[in-house]
């Protein structure tokens, strides 16, 4: 079960997974050697799966983002489905299974409007969908 304290650690990890220790530690109020042992039973017990970063989509060119919603027209086209998705990895940032009539949410990131319809209409042969375009990031 996470404390509060453990809340905490992760949050300010979540917000720059580089932090150092004893400055994390002052932040929690706690020693850097308290604070390593909590981040080794949440990487041991999985809470902690990953650290990774976040990058700027537009600053590498990537400056159209969007969120589509799919569902697969038929069970015939699963592995139509898959292999675009897999075609287009480099484009797909994410990719869930969610509920609703639409199992699947993609978030993308294409270089160009051009780039993204090309996705769309591949898309749609096997697939319906919806798509959300970003506008800007609220935080």
């Amino acid at each position: 079960m996470l404390d509060q304290t453990d809340r905490q650690i992760l949050k300010e990890l979540t917000h720059n997974c580089r932090i150092k220790v004893n400055h994390l530690a002052q932040r929690v109020h706690l020693t850097a050697p308290a604070v390593t042992a909590r981040i080794n039973r949440l990487e041991d017990s999985g809470v902690i799966k990953r650290y990774t970063i976040e990058v700027d989509t537009e600053k590498l060119g990537y400056d159209r983002q969007i969120f589509i919603q799919a569902a697969v027209k038929d069970a015939n086209q699963r592995t139509a489905y898959r292999r675009l998705i897999k075609d287009y990895r480099n484009a797909i940032r994410h990719h869930y299974r969610v509920s609703g009539d639409m199992p699947y949410l993609i978030e993308g990131a294409f270089h160009s409007r051009r780039e993204l319809n090309d996705f769309l209409l591949a898309l749609g042969n096997v697939a319906t969908y919806k798509v959300s375009d970003v506008i800007d990031e609220l935080i």
